[in-house]
């Protein structure tokens, strides 16, 4: 996914070392974002082909221009002509996506143009023999002169990082922004440097929305069917050890000084690439106490890079480092990232990207801040001093072990304290709401004051951590803090949760913002805290191996909170499976939500097809597959309890010593406990499970037909037909089927396996069954 984090339309260039005489890396990048086409070769070109792995493409006939060579490299062509390319995605998911976007499960599309950009110098040799003389030379470099203007900024910071690292093997970097085909413009890339190298999109627009969407993104093939394969654990570089000395001036203003160790860990890499918030300006980076040369760039379309709010830092080094030796990288950097919402309640909008950073990262943090005594300020880490003068205070926290991301909260606040066991819970809030609410409760005359329930809240927050540390593992930090974010979202930080002002309210003052709805009511009142103090164990001692893996995270804290929720109200958690399943069944102009893609594609899921099909696949649609495979042990157990469900869990969180946890974690664990009535065709596995219910996007529909009850002494034997509807016809699921006795009640008989569109089954029945049916307990997602 390197390229959807760097890839936009357009992008607003900031040019940090900006002097009269630039750096070395600001003329590279200036000569990179103004590419000139040379006359003396534009050429005619026939029969040539391109192939990197999966991706082929082949050139008939045509003229193509390349680009002017920086410091020798040729990083770029135009091409008008015929031209045609091949991609066959390897797998379930990656097909079923494509034909979302493209109505075909293969990619063979022709093209009249095309724009090319690439660090690759064997792509020009392998054109070459292709090349003849061409004509109208200049009316080809004029027609292209202005389109080069605006393409190639969103690619420059990508191919300045790629020459910058030319010494690593796998800095190489291919894109080919192809048109004139049926399905419009979309983009091709490859990117050798990448966990996934080949990835195709297409920019587009739903309403005034900008959407990158993607149609594929895999691995290449040689990646595929390497021993070594790691699922995109591997990283370029490390970061650890944060030291972080910020000043907060409310209500908008940050500045902070600090360093981290970044550590090489493949050979040959000069530049790095960091997140930091679009908000924030760096002055200053400095490298073992030597200043290096920087870029940042803002990007202002992108659907990813919008709904994140990050800007990219490149960092460009004197030298190429050395693999594994560990460097300080120290910078400088101030903004406005703090927001003031009304009523002295503040939002921190950048809660994770206010330092440098990249991806999920396990580091050691070390916060000091520094802002006025009457706020209270709240971070991650453990409280180590305190000290105030003159009307500020400067408070210090660090962490005693690796965490995923650092953050802080800053407001005028009333706090609430627990317990549970030798976890200490603070929660903390305002007297005020968020303007926006305030205003809807007072024309009601009801003002909102989140203060009154935090004692509440901690105690709330106590009886989840109670509860999860007695069926997982024991709680993963000494501390919980819990802090109002004045916003509808909730966000879980290793050991501070950020909750929603609408939490911290009663259901009068809910019902005077405008929650009416009974899911909704539920959510804030009573899952929304459990699933935050969930995400302590999954999130913050354990995250997601990649983007595909992010679904686990999400579905089991959702998970974990609605069993606790069950054991008091079995209907609350009927209530959320049913909202659920509704929000995926809804019908759009391109079919249910559920057809946006499997759980598998995490952000990818957001689209301009489906703009809002993240959050109800990746919570909804996950958390009914953890739903079915508790179900399914629950009933194979013969016990009808969770121990086999928790065993599962609490191997997933054994089998992770990098805090790392991928789709195929989550498979393995669960198949370490799997009864025998749950396999399928003689295997121990849950493939069958994994590729036809995780890697795919169905919602069937079930019958049960035929149905014949015959008494044979002491036993009977039933029997019938399992239609089903709506479904691939590969798909396979394990029915569960009950009898009904004469008095009403139900018996579970067995798991029947369905893996076409009928399926017939022979059954024991307890002596006395009259009637059969499928499922009555709700357990299987289904229309």
């Amino acid at each position: 996914m390197r390229y959807v984090i760097t890839k936009v339309l357009l992008l607003l260039c900031t040019l940090a070392a900006a002097q009269e005489t630039p750096s070395p890396a600001v003329a590279t990048y200036r000569a990179l974002l103004n590419p000139v086409i040379s006359p003396s070769d534009v050429h005619h070109v026939r029969d040539v082909s391109i192939q990197r792995e999966d991706l082929h493409l082949a050139l008939s006939d045509g003229s193509i221009g390349l680009i002017r060579a920086i410091d020798g490299h040729v990083t770029g062509a135009v091409f008008e002509g015929e031209g045609e390319v091949l991609l066959v995605p390897p797998n379930r998911a990656e097909r079923t996506s494509l034909a979302l976007f493209t109505g075909a499960a293969v990619l063979e599309q022709k093209f009249t143009s095309a724009y090319f950009r690439f660090f690759d110098d064997k792509l020009v040799d392998e054109l070459r023999p292709g090349f003849r003389p061409a004509e109208d030379v200049d009316a080809f470099v004029a027609r292209w002169e202005q389109p080069l203007k605006l393409l190639a900024p969103a690619d420059a910071l990508q191919i300045l990082e790629a020459m910058a690292n030319a010494q690593n093997p796998a800095s190489r970097f291919l894109l080919f922004r192809l048109g004139g085909t049926e399905l419009g413009t979309f983009d091709m890339v490859f990117d050798a440097s990448s966990s996934e190298q080949i990835h195709v999109a297409q920019e587009r627009l739903n309403g005034n929305a900008a959407f990158y969407d993607t149609w594929v993104s895999f691995p290449m093939r040689s990646a595929r069917v390497a021993s070594n394969q790691n699922e995109g654990r591997f990283s370029d570089y490390e970061l650890s050890d944060y030291k972080l000395r910020a000043k907060a001036q409310p209500p908008t203003d940050l500045s902070v000084e600090g360093e981290v160790t970044l550590t090489p860990r493949r050979a040959g890499q000069r530049a790095v690439l960091l997140e930091l918030s679009r908000y924030l300006r760096v002055s200053e980076m400095r490298a073992n106490g030597q200043p290096v040369e920087f870029l940042q760039n803002e990007a202002i379309s992108g659907s990813e890079l919008a709904r994140r709010g990050d800007d990219l830092v490149a960092v460009i080094f004197p030298a190429v480092l050395e693999k594994d030796r560990p460097i300080k990288l120290s910078f400088t950097y101030a903004g406005p990232v703090m927001f003031n919402a009304g009523g002295e309640v503040l939002y921190v909008g950048a809660r994770g990207t206010w330092y440098p950073t990249t991806g999920t990262r396990y580091a050691n943090y070390d916060l000091t801040f520094d802002y006025p005594d009457d706020w209270t300020l709240v971070a991650t880490g453990k409280p180590i001093t305190s000290t105030a003068q003159n009307g500020r205070r400067v408070s210090r926290f660090a962490t005693d072990k690796p965490i995923t991301h650092a953050g802080f909260n800053l407001g005028k606040f009333e706090t609430g304290e627990s317990t549970a066991g030798n976890v200490v819970i603070h929660a903390y809030a305002a007297r005020n709401v968020e303007q926006p609410l305030a205003d809807k409760a007072a024309r009601q005359g009801i003002h909102p004051q989140p203060s009154r329930e935090v004692q509440q809240i901690a105690a709330q927050a106590a009886t989840t951590i109670k509860f999860l540390s007695g069926e997982l593992d024991a709680f993963p930090y000494s501390r919980l803090e819990i802090t109002q974010l004045p916003a509808f979202l909730s966000q879980s930080w290793p050991g501070l949760i950020y909750l929603s002002s609408t939490a911290f309210l009663d259901p009068n003052e809910r019902r005077a913002t405008g929650i009416h709805d009974p899911y909704t009511e539920l959510l804030v009142s009573r899952l929304m805290l459990s699933h935050e103090t969930a995400h302590q164990w999954w999130g913050d001692a354990v995250d997601s191996a990649s983007y595909r893996d992010e679904w686990i995270i999400e579905a089991l804290a959702n998970y974990c909170a609605l069993i606790m929720l069950e054991k008091e109200d079995p209907q609350a958690m009927k209530t959320a499976l049913d909202y659920y399943k509704t929000q995926l069944l809804r019908e759009t102009e391109n079919g249910i939500v559920a057809n946006a893609g499997p759980v598998t594609l995490g952000a990818r899921l957001t689209s301009s097809r489906f703009p809002q099909a993240y959050d109800r696949v990746l919570y909804g649609r996950g958390t009914w597959l953890i739903h079915m495979l508790r179900s399914m042990l629950r009933q194979a157990g013969g016990e009808n309890n969770d121990a086999l469900f928790f065993t599962a869990l609490k191997g997933l969180l054994d089998r992770s010593p990098s805090h790392k946890v991928s789709t195929r974690d989550l498979q393995i664990a669960f198949e370490q406990v799997l009864p025998a009535s749950l396999v399928y065709e003689g295997n121990k596995s849950l493939d069958w499970f994994f590729d036809s219910w995780i890697n795919d996007v169905a919602i069937p529909q079930f019958s049960l037909e035929r149905v014949h009850v015959a008494e044979a002494g002491n036993k009977t034997q039933v029997s019938g037909v399992i239609r089903e509807n709506y479904a691939p016809k590969d798909l396979v699921t394990a029915i569960p089927v009950y009898a009904i006795d004469e008095a009403g009640k139900q018996h579970f008989l067995a798991f029947v396996f369905t893996d076409e569109a009928e399926t017939a089954f022979t059954l024991t029945a307890p002596a006395g069954t009259k009637q059969l049916v499928l499922d009555p307990e709700g357990t299987v997602l289904r229309r």
